[in-house]
């Protein structure tokens, strides 16, 4: 198959969709719990960016131009995240 451009589908949708589906069904507290780890999940790359460009920050390893860097890794971490979901 690699010669036939032909590539897997992408399970993350379908596995999202899953994953949100009890959200309507629990009682409130535990909706509301749900929905809070399912948003932080799809966060999570754009915050580990930020906290490991805070981290070289704080033990001096951060060069002049890495809080931009960091800026842009994490935005563009979170815009993926939103397309994945989408």
């Amino acid at each position: 198959m690699a010669g036939l451009d032909w590539t897997e589908a992408d399970p993350a949708p379908v596995l999202r969709t899953i994953d949100r589906a009890p959200v309507d069904r629990l009682p409130k507290d535990q909706s509301a719990a749900l929905r809070i780890r399912l948003d932080l999940d799809q966060a999570e790359s754009g915050l580990r960016e930020t906290v490991a460009g805070l981290r070289r920050q704080v033990d001096g390893s951060a060069s002049d131009s890495d809080g931009l860097r960091s800026a842009i890794a994490a935005r563009f971490a979170d815009q993926e995240a939103a397309r994945l979901d989408a």
